[in-house]
């Protein structure tokens, strides 16, 4: 396992424990680094991913803060679809999806209910429209469940199709959370955005009727359709400056 996933794991224990509160900051990257036997970049990419995970907030000035996660909304939704393509704003006229893989973190296992020895493929979707990234979903299936989909892995539409086949009305439900959070480098750079303005992360697992886990994913995009719990439509997000957390 990648030493700055065992650093992940370790500091997702930690703060599950408790011995970080929401609020507190994390000890620096030098004594943290110093602490795990690691290089500074290692640590740092531990840290992406507990940002990308809404459990740490990196803060000019500040350090890396724990964050409170209190979502948006945490009710389980049985409709399973596509929620860029039902709720962005723009029409999505192409995608690009890349996969990868990668030995199953403790979150996985958590998640997905697999074995420490079990190996998670990580599907990247962008969504374009007119040649222009509009939205991002980091998609991850148990190797299992891919393979005996019979799914060409060697081929990206393949797996795609293979993703959105799974979205369409049929025997699985999902357990969906919403979160905002402030743009970080690496989705400043797919959606070609400035850093530091807020998205939409839309969390969900999709089981099948039997409570066996799918998939886990997020779904992130700027500017979606939907309606408020007022009724309101809303196109956009606020400016930055208003939420705690980053990705």
């Amino acid at each position: 396992m990648p030493l700055y996933v065992t650093v992940y794991e370790t500091i997702c224990q930690w703060l599950k424990e408790g011995k970080y509160k929401p609020g507190d900051k994390l000890p620096g990257e030098n004594i943290l680094a110093e602490q795990f036997q690691v290089s500074r970049g290692t640590l740092r990419q531990a840290m992406l991913l507990l940002q990308e995970d809404g459990l740490v907030g990196n803060h000019q000035g500040k350090g890396n803060i724990v964050l409170s996660n209190q979502d948006l909304q945490s009710n389980g939704l049985e409709k399973v679809g596509n929620p860029i393509m039902d709720f962005c704003v723009q029409p999505i006229d192409r995608v690009v999806t890349a996969i990868g893989f990668q030995p199953a973190t403790r979150k996985h296992q958590e998640v997905l209910k697999l074995r420490p020895s079990s190996i998670v493929a990580v599907i990247d979707i962008t969504y374009f429209h007119q040649d222009a990234p509009v939205g991002f979903a980091m998609v991850y299936m148990p190797y299992e469940f891919l393979d005996k989909g019979e799914v060409d892995l060697e081929d990206t539409d393949s797996v795609y199709e293979f993703y959105a086949k799974l979205l369409s009305p049929g025997g699985l439900y999902s357990d969906t959370k919403l979160r905002i959070v402030h743009t970080r480098e690496r989705l400043a750079n797919i959606l070609n955005i400035p850093e530091g303005d807020p998205l939409l992360i839309l969390e969900e697992e999709l089981y099948t009727e039997y409570d066996t886990p799918v998939l886990s994913k997020k779904c992130i995009w700027e500017q979606f359709s939907m309606r408020s719990a007022c009724g309101e439509k809303v196109n956009k997000l606020p400016s930055r400056g208003i939420y705690g957390s980053k990705t």
